[in-house]
């Protein structure tokens, strides 16, 4: 297999996504990390959150297999070490 099978986890934020692209003119989706662009699903999400004044914001951008593989590794090995110091 070439490329990774993706599912994903919340069909909300793909709908809000394609909405913002199709509104936006844009015509690939693209790696938030990277910039490479997407073919298909993306591999991963990412996620951002803030506030401004009461309003909470948060954004889910697309990751390509290489970034989402990276950044969840990063934070499986950041969360083992925290549990080995307890």
């Amino acid at each position: 297999m070439t490329h990774p099978i993706c599912i994903s986890v919340d069909a909300v934020a793909d709908s809000a996504l394609r909405a913002h692209q199709a509104a936006s003119g844009a015509t690939e989706l693209r790696c938030d990390v990277c910039d490479a662009a997407i073919e298909g699903e993306p591999a991963g999400r990412g996620l951002y959150v803030w506030s401004r004044g009461d309003e909470l914001r948060i954004e889910e951008p697309a990751l390509c297999g290489g970034c989402a593989v990276a950044i969840g590794m990063t934070a499986l090995s950041a969360w083992n070490v925290e549990e080995e110091e307890g």
